[in-house]
């Protein structure tokens, strides 16, 4: 009879189980040479987290294939682009009037199969963060091959053969389906999604629950042409010809930070050149020096505005700013960028981890928290970083893209 699991909301949402740990665990073990799995909505992040394991799946001479819904745009062309390059067979189905909406995950080998059907989308929220709950279902073979069956049948009723709103996606479609409006890209749909949102949105402390943060993103490399296309730095802000970066689009960066005396904080330099639009970076307006004769330098214009929460022993609140105007600051001599925000003097200690994320909330550009060494979710953040500082001497500071 075949092994039935409950993989709980909870335990996703605090990173006791996550989908996205199964499924590595499952493609490096031996178990089995199939993957096929059926989403209704999918973003690059998963797929960038899997994607070596994926290729060494392939490599070998194991099988891979997807299903994707398109509806809703909540299929991204990311998304779509990498399962093309990674998945032997790739499908999108679609019925104007209805929504395609099933998630189900399928490994089958010789003597096992193992499907894993809930509310898991192919993000980073389904696979990670989310409150979500799947079934899994492990059938031994050949003693269970009538469950194998079904699941069979799952997969081979959305086919083209026996499914008319099935189709077998190539590039070709992929344009015609960006060109009709079906599918849009990460940056686009996130812009769609916060206008959407932001009207809805409030700043408001976490409940308590101690959440585990996603893991983050490989990196690899990113050339500054890649970086500067959308807008051409100035010389003083030029960044470098070729720097690691995350190796899919981000929307989050945890990062260690020491506040000065004087209120000032040093970001990353290598993070701001791995990703300058998250930044707004190269900055467009410029410092009034103190004196005739000092040197402005580029600023940003107007001033960000965030709201900050840090967090201390016992997930306790020890300061929230809200609509807080974030003066920010390339200083050119070091090539550093600098914010301030004087109100965390002697309440953030250094090392805290700060966490920096595109707000939602209408007339707010960024949300950002902060959690010192004594917060309950300190250690998950910092594990979670996975990119180092330069260290000057000192013990480096650690970032990460999320």
């Amino acid at each position: 009879m075949a092994r039935i699991e409950i993989l709980k909301p909870v335990d996703a949402a605090v990173g006791k189980r996550r989908l996205l740990d199964e499924l590595k665990n499952d493609l490096d073990g031996d178990d089995y040479s199939d993957f096929r799995w059926i989403v209704a909505y999918a973003k690059a992040g998963p797929l960038q987290r899997l994607k070596s394991r994926l290729q060494a799946w392939r490599t070998k001479g194991r099988t891979i294939k997807a299903i994707f819904g398109i509806d809703q745009q909540g299929t991204s062309r990311e998304a779509l682009e990498l399962a093309l390059a990674l998945c032997d067979e790739v499908y999108v189905t679609q019925e104007r009037g209805i929504t395609f909406h099933p998630k189900a995950y399928i490994f089958t080998g010789t003597t096992k199969a193992r499907l894993y059907l809930g509310s898991n989308n192919l993000t980073v929220g389904g696979t990670e963060t989310n409150f979500e709950a799947a079934v899994l279902v492990e059938a031994a073979l050949p003693a269970d091959n009538a469950v194998l069956t079904e699941i069979n049948e799952l997969w081979d009723e959305l086919l083209p053969a026996q499914c008319v709103a099935t189709r077998v996606l190539d590039q070709a479609l992929l344009n015609a389906l960006v060109a009709a409006g079906d599918v849009v890209d990460e940056k686009t749909l996130r812009k769609t999604q916060n206008k959407a949102t932001k009207a809805n949105k409030t700043s408001t402390p976490k409940a308590g629950l101690k959440l585990k943060p996603p893991s983050p993103l490989p990196t690899g490399q990113k050339t500054a042409a890649a970086a500067q296309q959308a807008a051409p730095a100035p010389a003083a802000q030029a960044v470098p010809a070729t720097v690691a970066a995350p190796s899919a689009q981000a929307v989050a960066l945890a990062i260690q930070i020491k506040p000065h005396h004087n209120g000032e904080i040093f970001l990353s330099k290598l993070a701001v050149n791995q990703n300058p639009s998250f930044f707004g970076f190269p900055f467009t307006g410029w410092t009034t020096p103190k004196t005739a004769t000092g040197t402005p330098y580029p600023q940003r214009v107007p001033d960000p505005v965030v709201n900050i929460q840090v967090y201390g022993a016992g997930r306790s609140l020890l300061l929230n700013l809200t609509a807080y105007d974030l003066n920010t600051v390339f200083y050119a001599p070091k090539s550093e960028v600098r914010v301030t925000a004087s109100p965390l003097v002697g309440v953030v200690p250094d090392y805290s981890v700060l966490i920096i994320t595109p707000s939602q909330i209408a007339g707010v550009d960024y949300d950002m928290e902060i959690h010192t060494p004594q917060s309950p979710d300190y250690a998950a953040w910092v594990a979670a970083c996975n990119q180092q500082m330069p260290s000057g001497g000192q013990t480096p500071r650690k970032f990460g893209w999320f």
